[in-house]
């Protein structure tokens, strides 16, 4: 975790398509229904930065942000809730990592769900790095048609147009405050 902690911002270049739908919902408080398949893949820009107190805080969708509180209590794995009210929260686990590009978690939620993440220091893995995490993917048991990828192509994450996707999608207002499934989406099967 001292490695996360040292990285200024973290990607999440491919995960399960369950975790990039709940961390969408979670950063917009938005329903599953109200957000757009293509505005989740192209312009969320999801990023990460890990503070030595234990928050672990995600912004996207346009400079939009929220925070989780993690818990430690062994290596290679950790507890996360948010760091205000109620929403998304489950145990992550360090499967596979290099300790210096990359780290892929598979995730049990709260409510008994299976998903994964990947943490990365760059928005872009080579495809010898992609190829190994999905042939670890799927030897945990997830299925590859629910492997999505995460385009940054959109977003300029510290550089000339600062934290905004060139598109930020348009999210109705009916906002929720809890990330429960709510009918809109289903995960089951998705490993």
């Amino acid at each position: 975790m001292e490695w996360l902690v040292s990285v200024p911002r973290l990607y999440s270049p491919i995960m399960s398509k369950m975790e990039l739908y709940r961390t969408s919902v979670f950063i917009t408080g938005e329903g599953p229904e109200n957000i757009s398949e293509d505005s989740v893949h192209n312009d969320s820009c999801i990023n990460w930065k890990m503070h030595h107190n234990g928050k672990l805080k995600v912004e996207g969708f346009g400079g939009q942000s929220t925070a989780f509180k993690t818990t430690y209590d062994r290596p290679n794995k950790f507890d996360f809730r948010p760091a205000e009210g109620e929403g998304y929260s489950g145990t992550a686990y360090v499967t596979l990592t290099d300790n210096s590009t990359f780290m892929f978690t598979p995730i049990c939620t709260d409510e008994g769900e299976m998903a994964w993440s990947v943490f990365s220091t760059v928005p872009r893995l080579p495809e010898r790095t992609m190829n190994q995490i999905h042939e670890h993917a799927k030897s945990l048991g997830f299925k590859k048609q629910y492997f999505v990828n995460v385009d940054y192509d959109n977003c300029d994450l510290g550089g000339t147009r600062g934290t905004t996707p060139a598109t930020v999608p348009t999210l109705s207002r009916n906002r929720i405050g809890s990330v429960r499934n709510r009918g809109g989406w289903n995960a089951k099967n998705q490993y």
